[in-house]
């Protein structure tokens, strides 16, 4: 019957669903040893043993554990909107302070990635492209020494929290946030290093954007534009793709986004070295 193999899927994705959640709790369980319930803690570290994660989840620092439950938190959260809301417009609309702050965990990694593959450096004029909360306009100031960042974002709800975010952090002197989208920002300085998240900019102006982007840079900067590319995996891969469409951005793979740098009048443009496991490449544009 169809309903009988609907139900085996169903059940099938909440366990793994569930078992997310495990993850997602054993590190926050530990944390809170008082109050947590012990046979709860029990069973929670039962599903984390036998996905083999433990290991994995204790030896996890402070930050990369902000990271891997913001990156977790964010997307239940965004999977669970969808299941309500399939009919609203596709947009990165999310006014739920849940959502917007973990996403703004989430995205902190972009900051020790770009550090590690070199294409950062300590006193850099950073400008973040759709900042959201800041949070990685935080963890850039946090990684490269002496550094500042512009964070644009048209997208009030979230700006709203940036403003206490980076207060919180002691920032404001560092950290810029001006509310409009990157196609009608304009600056006379220019920028050492852009961030360009292409899952949260529309298809209709990733090329503005790029042109844009390219007036911004200082003669030695670069761009780094954030693409979504899984290899193999076909049912992540058109999961990738579900949710940049429903936030509103483009489904761009490595090469599409070098050639839309090309086509924007980049003299140089190139996937950066990945050596991380996150389905997260960088699509780099210089000159």
């Amino acid at each position: 019957m169809a309903e009988d193999a609907a139900m085996i899927l169903v059940n099938r994705l909440l366990g793994q669903a569930q078992a997310l959640a495990a993850v997602i709790a054993y590190p926050r369980l530990s944390a809170a040893e008082d109050s947590a319930d012990p046979e709860l803690r029990s069973r929670v570290e039962e599903v984390v043993d036998v996905l083999g994660a433990r290991d994995a989840l204790d030896s996890l620092t402070d930050r990369e554990r902000n990271v891997v439950i913001g990156f977790a938190r964010s997307y239940l959260h965004q999977a669970l909107e969808l299941a309500d809301h399939p009919g609203r417009a596709n947009a990165w609309s999310h006014d739920d302070p849940a959502i917007l702050q973990a996403q703004g965990a989430a995205s902190t990694v972009v900051a020790s990635l770009i550090a590690h593959t070199g294409l950062g450096a300590d006193g850099d004029r950073i400008l973040d492209v759709g900042t959201g909360v800041a949070g990685l306009a935080i963890a850039f100031c946090e990684t490269f020494a002496d550094s500042t960042v512009v964070g644009l974002d048209p997208w009030e709800p979230a700006l709203a929290l940036a403003r206490g975010n980076v207060a919180n952090a002691n920032l404001e002197s560092r950290i810029t946030l001006v509310p409009l989208p990157i196609q009608e920002y304009e600056d006379a300085d220019g920028f050492d290093l852009v961030w360009l998240p292409s899952f949260f900019i529309p298809e209709a102006f990733i090329d503005d954007a790029l042109r844009r982007v390219r007036t911004l840079l200082r003669p030695d900067g670069r761009v780094v534009v954030g693409v979504m590319e899984r290899a193999g995996d076909a049912l992540a891969r058109a999961v990738d793709a579900m949710i940049t469409v429903r936030s509103g951005g483009a489904v761009l793979e490595t090469e599409q986004g070098i050639e839309r740098l090309q086509q924007a009048g980049f003299a140089r443009a190139f996937e950066a070295d990945r050596t991380w496991q996150a389905p997260l490449r960088f699509v780099v544009g210089t000159g």
